[in-house]
């Protein structure tokens, strides 16, 4: 990827190579990009010129180079530029963070802060809020009278709460009768005036609540320069933690392409990203056409390089089981104590009109489908598709895929569909959705790992809204732990430390079209590899949470070394 790429021989370690046998061999060696031997460290460095660079691993794993098919670098790089909240546990804490803030600010101008508590689930918010460390209105308005000050709720967790200062409140036209629904309200004391907190729906996605839009159509949106900054901010991070290429596969836009490829010709770039364009249903079926008629260049295969590449379409059909958006099987408790049976978020004529079309043009379908019964309605189209052309080798993708059933798994396996989930969904919602509103039955088979691959489809990992480090997620595929309270959820669907292992190398290269280029340390395969900080397969699984990436290389070239 445009870098020097001098060849690098790696010795004395365990190389995990993740071939057909799962091998381990002591050495590897890569130029010009490409691997070109694994095996005993004399057999392999008899191979090496005089010039390469030697790496003694000391007993160290090497491994291909972590496959996130379902990141969000665009999308949380713009929470790189907000204020930071992490580890602000306390009032005085936070009222610091703030009054930092502030100082960097015009009158005026809106300081956006991202939630309380630690990231990225924010568990801990609540425990914050009723150990009364939440600032005052008043202490908020006196570090900030003339900043509207905007502390966000987390996206990932309903019932939330926002805080907002009084310049805030006053620009989004709030007060304490500004309760426009029954799921938000604006908290007041005992003299009727807001103390600055709104509570219940007020996360930022999947979110149409009016009060909430009230407060998001006052705060300033991103422009360009900031999203382009965000990814180049974030993406860095994911390099250190060992992945080397992620798939966007929802949630984009034009911009967000735009600035990829801005970064890629600059050389800021320094993983590989594969990209989807997504169809926004609410238009007409007209005005999809003409969209997919638009971006066909990405059809037949997709479009870019090893660096960039559009690799199709994607079309969500529900949110998250945390919002009560998610389509089940079955009505299940929501957010507020109700009661909910979503449907989808389109028409399911439309949605088909809409995939035919899709399929038609020839486009690679990725299909975002979270419940039970979304996966079902996907499945069903491209049932219907296959039966008019077949899709075995298009490899279309189903994306998040909490809640499959047996026999949706053994659905995918005849079509060839490729699926993609995470267990950081464990972590985040295990406790207090999988099994306090979906209840024991569902809760054991949160995030089958274990039914996938039993079922014949390589399922493969990606971090999606949880952390960022892909070693936690692999651990997670292990522990399968409640963030909140460290049960273990659904031991049933436990995989093995070499299945978590190919879920995020190989697997990942598999949906992606890309198992001959990545994935595995093979001859002839492209350089992305890793160094952790330990011995993969041989330490105790708890240790895989907190191992480290000391190095990180793409193409032969090394793009992070830890000091």
């Amino acid at each position: 990827m445009d870098q020097p790429r001098p060849a690098t021989l790696f010795t004395n370690g365990r190389v995990v190579t993740v071939d057909a046998e799962f091998s381990i061999q002591q050495a590897a060696l890569v130029a010009d990009g490409r691997i070109v031997a694994t095996g005993s460290d004399a057999a392999v460095g008899a191979l090496a010129p005089a010039h390469a660079r030697r790496v003694d691993l000391g007993g160290r794993s090497l491994l291909p180079g972590f496959i996130d098919t379902h990141g969000h670098i665009a999308l949380f790089g713009l929470d790189q530029l907000k204020v930071s909240l992490a580890g602000a546990t306390t009032r005085a804490a936070i009222l610091a963070r703030l009054e930092a803030a502030v100082a960097h600010r015009a009158a005026g101008e809106w300081i956006v802060v991202m939630p309380i508590g630690e990231p990225p689930y924010f568990l801990d918010a609540n425990a914050i809020r009723a150990a009364g460390e939440i600032p005052s209105l008043d202490e908020l308005d006196a570090i900030a009278p003339h900043n509207p000050v905007y502390i966000q709720a987390p996206t990932n967790r309903v019932p939330n709460f926002a805080v907002l200062n009084s310049a805030a409140l006053h620009a989004a036209g709030i007060g304490p009768g500004s309760d426009l629904s029954p799921h938000t309200r604006v908290l007041a004391d005992a003299d009727g005036r807001p103390t600055g907190i709104v509570e219940g729906a007020m996360q930022p996605i999947y979110n149409f609540d009016p009060l909430y839009q009230r407060v998001e159509q006052a705060a300033p949106r991103a422009g360009y320069d900031e999203l382009r900054d965000g990814i180049a901010a974030l993406a860095p991070q994911f390099i250190a933690h060992g992945t080397t290429t992620l798939l966007e596969a929802h949630l984009t836009s034009p911009e967000e392409l735009r600035a990829y490829a801005e970064l890629r010709a600059a050389g800021r770039l320094p993983l590989r990203i594969f990209y989807t364009f997504e169809i926004d249903f609410t238009r007409s079926l007209d005005e999809i056409r003409d969209f997919l008629r638009t971006v066909r260049f990405a059809a037949n295969g997709g479009f870019g390089d090893d660096a960039l590449r559009v690799c199709g379409v994607s079309i969500g059909l529900d949110g998250p089981y945390w919002h009560g958006a998610a389509v089940h099987d079955r009505p299940y408790p929501g957010p507020f104590g109700d009661t909910v049976d979503p449907g989808p978020l389109v028409a399911r004529d439309h949605y088909d009109a809409i995939l035919d079309l899709a399929a038609d043009m020839n486009f690679r379908i990725h299909a975002e489908a979270a419940g039970r019964g979304s996966i079902g309605i996907a499945l069903d189209a491209f049932e219907r598709i296959d039966q008019r052309t077949p899709i075995r080798d298009k490899r279309y993708v189903l994306e998040h895929c909490e809640f499959p059933t047996r026999e949706q798994i053994a659905r995918c396996a005849r079509l060839g569909v490729a699926a993609t989930t995470s267990t950081n969904f464990v972590w985040g919602k295990g406790a207090e959705v999988y099994r306090e509103r979906l209840g024991a039955d569902d809760c054991a088979v949160a995030i089958p790992l274990r039914d996938w691959l039993d079922g014949g489809v390589p399922i493969s990992q990606s971090t999606d809204w949880g952390p960022r480090e892909a070693m936690f997620t692999l651990w997670q595929s292990l522990a399968r732990q409640a963030g909140l309270t460290g049960e273990v959820i659904g031991p049933a669907q436990v995989i093995t430390r070499e299945e978590a292992i190919r879920a995020f190398t190989l697997n990942g290269a598999w949906a992606l079209r890309m198992e001959h280029e990545l994935g595995s340390i093979e001859a002839g395969k492209r350089g992305d590899l890793i160094v952790l900080d330990g011995d993969v397969m041989g330490c105790p699984t708890d240790e895989l949470r907190d191992m480290t990436v000391d190095l990180t290389m793409i193409d032969g070239a090394i793009v992070h070394e830890r000091s």
